[in-house]
């Protein structure tokens, strides 16, 4: 495997990849870290994510995806839906 620094979301910009993978919970919230970033830079993530039933606990193990062009770049975004929620002290990944 082979690691990369730097700003993830500049790097897909940048053409380094064309997929970016994130954990997401399962009520179309992209309130803190990296969500919150791709959120705020690739508001097509977050349209896709709000395009999935709010709360739903069978979005666990699934997926969306979102298609960014920006210029002539192209890359995908996928939230992954990792969690159930994201309130709560200690809360974890539950898939």
């Amino acid at each position: 495997m082979q690691t990369i620094r730097g700003d993830l979301l500049q790097l897909a910009l940048d053409g380094t990849f064309d997929v970016i993978v994130h954990g997401c919970n399962c009520q179309c919230q992209m309130g803190k870290g990296i969500a919150l970033s791709i959120k705020q830079r690739f508001p097509e993530a977050y349209a896709a994510d709000c395009a999935t039933l709010k709360g739903d606990p069978a979005k666990l193990g699934s997926i969306s995806v979102a298609e960014i062009k920006r210029g002539s770049r192209i890359f995908h975004v996928v939230n992954g839906y990792t969690q159930f929620h994201w309130q709560g002290k200690g809360v974890k990944a539950d898939y």
